[in-house]
């Protein structure tokens, strides 16, 4: 949902990543290693009273940005950087030492797979575990060895430069296809544009992170690779966070990696609640995270026994959306209209005045021209008394942009 975890374009050799593998494996992680580190090397933290995690202040983007020197250790172990994409705000540079960046870009794939049930003996070393598809400009493509996936590899692919798409997705089978819903998508399209109404292989997992996955959206992507779709929440600030199940029933929070709290509208803060996600980082040291307001908001729960879950997870989407004569569930609208026939996308924009209602044919129809009518019967019903433009798209995600359904 939030921001995928990615790193800068660093050339990795196999020796480096099997080295950051030793340095993340003797990593001590826990909330009271963190805040021993934090309250020793942390110019930010050194100042607080207490030494007990609820006693430390809430802090978001903001202050990180506007004090980026105040979060980082005094004597960093490491000078590689992650960077946010900043389509949520300007970008937030995140220093990282060799075992939080193989946390955050290597175990990432090991811990989804260990959810989704894929054993590690199913890798096979030096073969193709994990292909990330992207169709963002100016990425070039890699391969990289997963070490905690059997020595497995790790490629991404980019869309824009694939040249025969059908070729190349052919060759480049893998266990696991990972990408954004939209990149993923993109890719469907590209495949049913060349004319194959299935794709020449399927992987194990379609494993999704970077922005919100819509019903309608996972069910486009299950039919079409004929694979269970697992959505990551992971971000730039927190590694990943937690993940969805097969079934798409909540999201399991891996604990090794955060402890989250979330913050009511009242601006209470708990272990168990509805609101916005605070995130503390198990795993970085060099740039540390305490208690951070994600911007996304969700259900969670903590058990007795300390293990968390997502009981719903909306993110940054509204989880109601307001019209001039109503509002309705986000969810309510997305399962009337995201599984119309022949539809690819759409979006609702409630901040214009009327309301427009943008949308995007799917790639295979030769003829969009019914679904205008579709579209109008469905947003009828939806809101009777309600002013709504239709405007039809070519796409509506921009080219690595994030996708807002609702604004």
């Amino acid at each position: 949902m939030a921001g995928a975890a990615t790193g800068s374009e660093t050339v990795e050799s196999v020796r480096d990543v099997h080295r950051m593998h030793e340095d993340w494996s003797g990593r001590t992680t826990g909330v009271d290693a963190v805040v021993r580190h934090a309250r020793a090397q942390v110019p930010f933290y050194r100042r607080m009273p207490g030494d007990e995690l609820g006693t430390f202040p809430i802090v978001d983007r903001a202050t990180h940005s506007l004090r980026p020197d105040d979060f980082r250790a005094a004597r960093p172990a490491g000078s590689r950087t992650l960077t946010s994409s900043g389509t949520s705000g300007s970008p937030l540079r995140v220093a990282v030492d060799d075992a939080a960046w193989y946390g955050v870009n290597y175990h990432f794939f090991a811990q989804i797979a260990q959810l989704a049930g894929i054993a590690r003996d199913e890798f096979t070393t030096g073969h193709l575990g994990v292909l990330f598809v992207s169709n963002k400009a100016g990425r070039g493509s890699f391969v990289k060895p997963l070490p905690s996936l059997n020595s497995a590899l790790y490629a991404r692919l980019q869309l824009r430069a694939a040249g025969d798409i059908v070729r190349v997705y052919d060759r480049l089978r893998a266990k696991i296809l990972y990408g954004k819903p939209t990149y993923l998508l993109d890719l469907r399209a590209a495949l049913l544009g060349h004319g194959l109404g299935r794709p020449p292989w399927s992987p194990r997992l379609l494993l999704v992170s970077g922005e919100p996955l819509h019903s309608d959206d996972r069910a486009r992507l299950a039919d079409y690779f004929d694979a269970p779709v697992v959505d990551a929440l992971a971000s730039t600030e927190g590694g990943l966070i937690a993940a969805g199940t097969v079934h798409g029933e909540g999201y399991e929070v891996f604990s090794d990696n955060v402890r989250l709290e979330v913050r009511t509208d009242a601006g209470d803060v708990g272990e168990s609640g509805t609101g916005e996600l605070v995130l503390t980082n198990l795993l970085y040291r060099d740039t540390v995270f305490l208690r951070y307001r994600t911007g996304d908001h969700a259900e969670l729960y903590t058990g007795s026994d300390g293990t968390q879950s997502l009981v719903r997870l909306w993110g940054r989407e509204p989880e109601v959306v307001r019209l001039r004569t109503g509002a309705l569930p986000s969810e309510s609208i997305t399962n009337r209209l995201g599984l119309l026939p022949g539809l690819r996308d759409f979006q609702l924009v409630s901040t214009a005045e009327p309301a427009v209602l943008r949308w995007a044919p799917d790639a295979a129809v030769d003829d969009p021209g019914t679904l205008p009518a579709a579209l109008r019967a469905a947003v009828g019903e939806l809101f009777p008394h309600e002013e709504i433009t239709l405007e039809q798209c070519d796409r509506i995600t921009p080219l690595g942009g994030k996708k807002r359904r609702y604004v």
